[in-house]
């Protein structure tokens, strides 16, 4: 009786760390704004002149996509949550560059659910990706503890830099300009 006891308590432990959100989204959302930010590798850590960690998000019409699908860009990863300050401040400058120069913005919300997503993009006319990461699994491994931070990562995958604090247009533009 003590080893079934063992062994259940073993399992209901183990399948709550294996979550998988699949769950419906709901079906009124924004093409750009995505759930369940999911890293393919969980010892994964994000170090600058090191390949970003790889992670995986989907949308509401059931596409997923992948970090690595964006080899080939430039790509800023944002995180942000809705009642940071700077972090709405630096969205318009983050919203101008999205598609410009082969680069692609990414914006991880740290810890809400997706439904507090779409007010907030309407609000300040942000059309970026914006992604859930509810468990804050990628936030963990991007080290994003403080809101916000943003990565940088060349088209090879590399991470260029990474900045904590508010990030001014000036700032923006010159870590563009030094990534290839």
């Amino acid at each position: 009786m003590r080893h079934l006891l063992c062994a259940l308590v073993l399992i209901s432990l183990v399948g709550c760390t294996t979550s998988t959100n699949t769950a419906p989204l709901p079906t009124n959302l924004p093409t750009f704004v995505a759930d369940n930010a999911t890293l393919a590798d969980h010892a994964a850590t994000a170090v600058t002149d090191q390949i970003a960690p790889d992670f995986t998000w989907r949308y509401a019409d059931g596409r997923t996509e992948h970090l690595s699908d964006l080899h080939g860009q430039r790509v800023v990863v944002n995180f942000w949550a809705t009642w940071c300050e700077p972090c709405r401040s630096e969205m318009p400058d983050l919203n101008s560059i999205n598609g410009t120069h082969n680069t692609r913005v990414i914006g991880i919300n740290k810890g809400q659910k997706i439904d507090v997503i779409p007010a907030f993009a309407t609000e300040l006319g942000v059309n970026f990706t914006l992604i859930s990461d509810p468990d804050g699994d990628v936030t963990l491994a991007y080290g994003a503890r403080n809101l916000p931070t943003s990565v940088f990562i060349d088209p090879t995958g590399r991470i260029t830099a990474i900045h904590v604090g508010i990030l001014s247009a000036d700032a923006l533009a010159l870590q563009l300009e030094r990534m290839p």
